[in-house]
């Protein structure tokens, strides 16, 4: 008789391990399942606008975004993004700004101004002000953007 309870304690331990096992297998999935589609929804390259500049007479806009590279993390679950370049978006004022002016390895951090100076409404001159380390800020560099190209 004892014997016979010890064997039904045993299966039922082993139906309670079988059914544990497969919810977390299963849960284990359904994490998986939306891990990879919160991946996939994520653009791999973002843009933050933080300037914009139209031209004189409203012919052209230019947009100062911002880029940042995904960098996905499968250990730990994590899709963060690290600053990569700063783009200036130009085009058609009204018009979606598709054509731009990539500018790599261009410190933003030391950016204290961008001085947008239109020259009639398709050139475009752009001086950057960077701060110094002793607090002064001084004119780094002038970028020239024709609009219409």
């Amino acid at each position: 008789m004892r014997i016979r309870q010890e064997m039904k304690a045993n299966i039922l331990l082993k139906f309670l391990m079988i059914g544990l096992g497969i919810t977390f297998i299963l849960f284990g999935c359904s994490t998986s399942d939306e891990w990879e589609e919160e991946v996939s929804k994520s653009p791999p390259l973002s843009g933050t606008s933080f300037l914009t500049s139209h031209s004189p007479t409203l012919v052209h806009t230019i947009d100062f975004q911002e880029m940042s590279t995904r960098t996905i993390d499968e250990k730990d679950k994590k899709i963060t993004y690290g600053y990569s370049s700063l783009r200036i978006y130009y085009g058609e004022y009204g018009s979606k700004l598709v054509k731009y002016k990539e500018l790599t390895g261009f410190d933003l951090t030391t950016v204290e101004n961008f001085e947008v100076k239109w020259q009639g409404d398709s050139l475009v001159m752009i001086n950057v002000y960077r701060k110094a380390k002793d607090g002064t800020t001084f004119k780094d560099e002038t970028i020239r953007l024709d609009t219409s190209i």
